[in-house]
């Protein structure tokens, strides 16, 4: 598939999740969000750029934190920018801005921004060294890098389950995250691109979920939504009804346990 179409046919994957990106079952993407800007230990004047920013949960974290500073959110997804604009508007914040930009061309002059973030998004791109080169060089010399991925183990048993009904429908999903699901691949990333002092920790950000519905959401509204959706109708169905059944004996008094361990990195872009 060339570029141009991988790009789309991702986009249309995330227009159609949009609605549901920050229901109560995805709120790591909230949560990690949060920590990845408290890692920034911002001054309150940077000018940052989020890209893949989805429904802008670290751009709106470190808009809050820069009180005389500007971020800029860019996505492919108009779906997930309609939905970024209208929590900031909802939240007053007017140093905030989104723009429909692609990471691997973004447009912006070399050495823009002091620094980036880049949430669950690197190991969408079939370059991931070219596009995180792309990003560095928009920041200055000296200016921030902070990434997350998902480690290995993710969200199982449940993703296990997943995979293993889809794959005796003969649908193979991607395993985007695979790509960056532990710290030596992103310390190694960050190095082929020209990083410096590179860090990356590990954080447990699990919780539990109520019951297999809210399972479900998880599904329809991360990349899982795009194999689902490539089924017929009947296949579809008969697959979700089945594995929400086998989750839901997963159920305990506390719920159900979404195992998240999150890989934050950082790094810097030599002075």
């Amino acid at each position: 598939m060339s570029r141009s179409g991988h790009r789309e046919k991702l986009a249309s994957v995330f227009d159609r999740a949009a609605e549901g990106y920050d229901l109560p079952a995805l709120r790591f993407f909230a949560d990690s969000a949060r920590h990845m800007v408290s890692d920034m230990r911002l001054g309150g004047k940077e000018n940052l750029l989020d890209a893949a920013t989805g429904t802008g949960h670290v751009a709106l974290a470190a808009a809050k934190a820069l009180p005389e500073g500007r971020v800029t959110g860019i996505d492919i997804s108009d779906g997930m920018l309609e939905r970024a604009r209208a929590k900031a508007d909802r939240l007053s914040l007017a140093n905030i801005f989104f723009e429909r930009r692609d990471i691997e061309d973004t447009g912006f002059p070399d050495n823009t921004f002091d620094i980036a973030s880049c949430a669950f998004g690197i190991f969408f791109l079939p370059d991931m060294e070219g596009g995180l080169s792309h990003i560095l060089r928009v920041v200055k010399p000296g200016g921030g890098i902070y990434l997350t991925s998902f480690r290995s183990g993710l969200m199982e048993p449940m993703r296990g389950m997943l995979l293993a009904r889809l794959k005796k429908l003969g649908v193979e999903p991607p395993e985007f995250s695979s790509r960056l699901d532990a710290p030596e691949k992103i310390a190694a990333l960050l190095a082929a691109v020209g990083c410096g002092n590179i860090d990356v920790r590990s954080r447990q950000i699990g919780y539990c979920i109520k019951d297999a519905e809210e399972w479900l959401d998880v599904l329809l509204n991360t990349a899982f939504g795009g194999p689902l959706n490539r089924l017929p109708e009947d296949d579809r169905e008969r697959l979700i009804d089945e594995h929400l059944k086998e989750v839901d004996s997963l159920r305990e008094k506390g719920g159900i346990r979404l195992d998240i361990e999150v890989l934050f990195a950082q790094a810097h872009k030599p002075r």
